[in-house]
């Protein structure tokens, strides 16, 4: 069944030494009976065991299963000839102290596939005399009895191999007596090989005795039977051993061979009659009642027995932990450091929360929460802004370091209100975003906002127009307020103008046909708008002192996006309002600068600058303006040829005050000076009469047209001659570039949407401007844009009516997530609080998710790192129940079960813990941002969960795979050795 073919096994040493622990060895085992090998420590007698019960392989040769070559096995299949064929008994025992008798010994059992078969077990209890110890635990067994329960657990399989590593080493001489003949009876029909030290137990027990010397077998012997020889009838010899059969008279000739046999004798002869003597006599000399005497001969002289196996014969069963076990034993690893167990349950949910919040983002419908939010909303309008991309590129040095799309405010024409009107029904409007303050006595609290936010005009046949008490404005100076402004005046008193004394109002109606102040700007008001009902939970900020600022932002924007603090006008007074209104609508990039040296004809001195900052903005005309834009200040000057240039208003008055100052000090020219100054403030200062104080009064369009009028008129003769000398000057030396070039002024930018002093150019001459000026400057940007103005922009914001219905929601979905510009170079933007909310939340989850995965991935790796560090602290702990496992015939995946158990718990427990962390984690920022945006950002449902377990087990068989793999790919042998 069973031999060794020239097996060689060389060992390293720490030194780097060879030892060879068998040298060439070549054995044929019997297929029953009991073999022993003998030597002195170091012999190789164990190294042999070892290789022929499959726990270590040899540097060369191979051992001999019924006919299969070692060679050609892996270390499963060692595994698995081990679980198959063979059963080990050690020295100390090595059963598994977290198990029962019981449960130790159907291990073996198990292991094979096979079930826990009580019976069978309860019977090898009564055959080796431990009857009723079923449930009891290893550590309430003396020592022999648990060698008992090894022999059992080596049994129950029913090997045809059992291998004892010195069993009775650490057992009494009774006890190892009683080991030896339960082996004994064993090796009747198993073969038993039995590595000992005790030359008498072995020549006692032993078929056959196998000693071994460096490595080498010096003897091989058998026991046979020696015959008796019969000298007489009554007297017979076996050996040295003279035999008188009981009862017989003895002859003359019996005596004859008594006395020759005597005489032969070398040493003393003892004659013993007591039966107690000769009984004890037959068993030292190992002689049979029937006479035969046990000898041991050389095995080579004995006749081996030949037996031929098929490829049934040696199939092997491949070992099956049960997962109980092996959750067991895992289990039991957990109590080996608790404080480091704590530290990684504590760092892996940690990990596993991120990734839980992580996986509540990755499943967050954006298109759910806008068209849900939007649909839920009390929205009756949806305001609208428009944009035009801007593209910057930026270079240091010359070279690109980056580009950009930036986003600049336009206005909405009126063709384009046409078309949302058809699109979303009549009751579409359009307004301009200003700002204004309603001159009030006091304002208690933060419930009262007194401000106009806006102005609108309301086409007659829009609805809201049903809504108004009074009329709708008719003339420049009337307004129709909202119901929440007329509120705000009956409970604030507005102010009235002429006495500075409040105005003591009992109600709403008690408004209308009163004049009310926006920055100074006086209003009729004609009617009242009804503006709807504001939430009750703001009603707390009517008391003073409040200092809630997360409720008053969230009371803001609510007056923000419904109509409270819009003013609605007339159609004539809403167009004056967007001319006069200066909000930096660009159609383009911001203005280059350079410094700009006055002057006035070709002989005046060129020694001051303007503006009084001494930098003026250029830029080309084309890009800026429009002829219908320009007042000329000579014939043909609505448009910049090349040595001419167009001016904004402001540097415009500014050069007039220098001029009037150039002019001396005279009355006509002080008046000069003040109507220049009256059109630089856009208006005047005057006493009033019935007060007697000094008010300021703004220009009409009408007043202001007529006094530039004059001023042109006025001072026609020096305005043919004005010139601007213009000069780049270095940012770092302030050297100037080139010389001073003098263009003519030849009209006034009465667009005011430049509050610097800006110059207009022709193309070609802005574009050499700025060659001169990016050529002395390191860094500096260049913009690019498709949009193109018409000069018919009006509305800075829209108003279209919303019905809540899923289509109108599906199209302003689409609007919403149209980020790209269109060809024209602009884009819709719809503006609201809850849009800008839901805008926060995306650009919060991306943030998130990129600080959620990779926080999670940092920690994810260190709990990896820890768990890793606790398996292999637990392996080291366990070294003895993976050697006990490994010579039952368990394989490596058994081993990876029983520390994947054993991850797996922690990651279970931590699991429990992080699902806990993130649920509470999702309600605590749940209840922040509801607070803040009103709606709720994470959920932690049943896909969040799966993410969870996924990403949490994944890490487990992660961190415990490498630490596992290096144990379970050791040979058997080097765990035994542990132990």
């Amino acid at each position: 069944m069973l031999e060794a073919l020239h097996l060689t096994k060389i060992y390293k040493t720490k030194f780097g030494a060879c030892v060879k622990a068998l040298d060439d060895v070549s054995i044929q085992f019997p297929e029953t009976g009991m073999v022993f090998l003998l030597g002195k420590s170091g012999s190789g007698k164990s190294t042999l065991l070892n290789v022929c019960g499959g726990l270590d392989a040899p540097t060369s040769g191979a051992i001999i299963v019924k006919g299969r070559s070692s060679n050609a096995f892996s270390q499963s299949d060692f595994d698995s000839y081990r679980n198959t064929y063979v059963g080990f008994i050690f020295q100390e025992y090595n059963i598994l102290n977290e198990f029962t008798v019981e449960d130790n010994i159907a291990l073996a059992l198990e292991l094979q596939g096979k079930p826990k078969d009580k019976a069978a077990i309860a019977k090898l209890l009564d055959d080796v005399d431990l009857t009723g110890y079923a449930k009891r635990k290893p550590n309430t067994l003396s020592g022999g009895q648990k060698q008992r329960i090894a022999i059992a657990r080596a049994l129950i399989k029913s090997p045809e191999i059992i291998m004892a590593d010195e069993p009775t080493g650490a057992l009494d001489s009774a006890t190892g007596k009683q080991v030896f003949d339960t082996l004994k009876k064993l090796s009747k029909d198993k073969l038993v090989i039995v590595v000992s030290h005790d030359r008498d137990f072995a020549e006692t027990y032993a078929d056959r005795i196998i000693e071994l010397k460096d490595g080498k077998v010096i003897s091989d012997v058998t026991k046979t039977e020696e015959k008796q020889q019969e000298l007489t009838d009554n007297v017979s010899v076996v050996g040295q051993t003279l035999c008188i059969k009981k009862g017989t008279d003895l002859s003359e000739e019996d005596f004859a061979e008594i006395k020759n046999f005597v005489s032969q004798s070398e040493g003393d002869v003892i004659i013993a009659s007591g039966e107690h003597e000769v009984k004890s006599f037959k068993e030292v000399n190992h002689i049979k009642d029937t006479g035969e005497m046990e000898v041991f001969c050389d095995s080579s002289q004995m006749p081996v027995e030949q037996k031929i196996y098929s490829p049934q014969d040696s199939r092997f069963i491949r070992s099956k932990l049960p997962a109980r076990h092996a959750f067991k034993i895992g289990a039991s690893g957990l109590k080996t450091k608790p404080i480091r167990l704590a530290f990684t349950i504590m760092l892996c949910t940690a990990a596993f929360i991120f990734f839980g919040l992580l996986s509540t983002m990755t499943f967050y419908d954006n298109e759910s929460t806008f068209k849900e939010s939007l649909k839920d909303s009390n929205y009756q309008l949806i305001k609208l802004n428009k944009y035009y991309g801007v593209t910057e590129t930026w270079y240091l040095d010359g070279e690109e370091t980056g580009s950009y799309v930036n986003s600049m405010n336009t206005k909405f024409t009126p063709q384009e209100l046409q078309e949302y009107a058809s699109q979303y029904g009549k009751d579409a409007f359009g307004g301009i975003e200003a700002w204004g303050n309603v001159n009030v006595q006091s304002v208690p609290g933060d419930y009262w906002v007194s401000e106009i936010r806006g102005y609108a005009y309301l086409p007659e046949d829009n609805h809201l127009r049903q809504k108004i008490v009074g009329a709708y404005p008719k003339k420049d100076n009337e307004i129709c307020i909202s119901s929440y402004m007329a509120d705000l005046l009956v409970t604030c008193k507005p102010l009235d103008q002429k006495t500075g004394k409040p105005i003591e109002l009992k109600e709403r109606d008690d408004i209308i046909g009163r004049q009310i102040y926006v920055s100074g700007s006086a209003y009729q008001v004609v009617g009242i708008i009804d503006s709807g009902s504001i939430s009750e939970k703001y009603e707390s900020l009517k008391e003073d002192n409040t200092t809630n600022y997360q409720l008053y932002a969230g009371y803001y924007s609510e007056l923000q996006d419904g109509i409270q603090l819009i003013g609605f006008v007339s159609s004539d007074a809403l167009m004056s309002i967007a001319e006069e209104e200066s909000n930096m609508y660009y159609n383009t990039d911001d203005f280059s600068y350079h410094r700009v040296v006055a002057t006035f004809g070709e002989k005046s001195d060129a020694n001051f600058v303007f503006p009084d900052w001494g930098n003026a903005g250029y830029a080309a005309f084309s890009k800026y303006a429009k002829d219908t834009d320009i007042i000329p200040l000579v014939e043909g000057g609505t448009t910049p040829q090349k040595g001419q240039v167009v001016v904004s208003e402001q540097l415009f008055y500014e050069l007039m005050l220098e001029l009037c100052d150039k002019r001396g000090q005279t009355q006509e020219n002080a008046e000069l000076s003040q109507l220049v100054g009256n059109l630089y403030n856009g208006g005047f200062d005057y006493q009033n009469k019935e007060t007697g104080k000094w008010e300021f009064r703004s220009y009409t369009k009408e007043e202001k047209q007529q006094k530039f009028a004059e001023l042109v008129e006025l001072m026609h003769t020096e305005l043919e001659q004005l010139t601007l000398g213009m000069r780049y000057f270095d940012d770092y030396d302030y050297v100037g570039v080139g010389e001073v070039k003098t263009y003519a002024v030849v009209g006034v930018w009465m667009d005011n949407r430049n509050s610097s002093g800006g110059i207009l150019f022709d193309d070609a001459t802005a574009t050499e401007l700025w060659d001169i000026q990016k050529d002395t400057v390191d860094y500096y940007g260049e913009f690019e844009t498709n949009y193109v103005a018409s000069g018919d922009e009006i509305y800075s914001i829209l108003y279209i009516p919303y019905d809540h219905s899923q289509a109108q929601t599906d199209q302003l979905w689409d609007m919403y997530c149209t980020k790209q510009y269109g060809e024209d170079g602009t884009r819709d933007v719809i503006v609201s609080t809850l849009i800008s909310n839901l805008e926060m939340i995306d650009i919060t989850i991306d943030v998130l998710y990129k600080v959620f995965l990779t926080l999670g991935i940092i920690l994810a790796v260190f709990a990896a790192l820890l768990l890793s560090n606790f398996i292999s602290v637990s392996i080291s702990y366990k070294k003895k129940e993976i050697g006990i496992l490994r010579a039952v015939g368990a394989r490596s995946i058994d081993v990876f079960k029983i520390f994947f158990s054993e991850s797996f718990v922690i990651t279970g427990i931590c699991v429990v813990l992080s699902c806990i962390g993130s649920i509470l984690s999702c309600g605590i920022i749940n209840g922040i941002v509801n607070d803040m945006m009103g709606t709720t950002l994470f959920v932690f449902g049943p896909i969040s969960f799966v993410v969870l377990i996924v990403i949490a087990f994944a890490t487990a068989v992660i961190a415990t795979f490498l630490p596992v793999w290096n144990a379970a790919k050791k040979k058997p042998v080097e765990s035994i050795r542990a132990l």
